[in-house]
């Protein structure tokens, strides 16, 4: 009967971890000003610092490149990349708190020396 019991509590407390889902609906309590590159075109395996401004409470950061590598976070990140990395790379910003989230996009062309 305990091993019943015990089971019940694990199904019902793994139910309710697994029921949270994260609001990622887009806000109008947070606004993305501008997502600016310090260098754009980046020579292979040079640097560039993204930096994103963006307008609202509490807010958080997440970026994501397509290719290349970032470093950092909050609201600046040094992006580089090598030559596999070659030609326009994509890097999004997510921007996110409690109310939900909004992003941009910012394309970095990587070259040769």
């Amino acid at each position: 009967m305990k091993r019943i019991h015990l089971l019940l509590v694990i199904i019902i407390l793994a139910t309710a971890a697994c029921s949270k889902k994260k609001n990622s609906t887009p806000s109008a309590e947070i606004q993305i000003v501008s997502l600016t590159a310090s260098v754009n075109p980046v020579i292979v395996f040079d640097t560039t610092v993204i930096t994103v401004v963006a307008k609202g409470e509490n807010l958080q950061y997440g970026w994501i490149a397509n290719h290349g590598k970032l470093k950092g976070s909050g609201t600046s990140v040094k992006y580089s990349a090598c030559y596999s990395c070659m030609g326009n790379n994509t890097i999004t910003c997510r921007v996110f708190n409690e109310t939900g989230e909004v992003s941009d996009t910012i394309k970095i062309l990587v070259i040769d020396h």
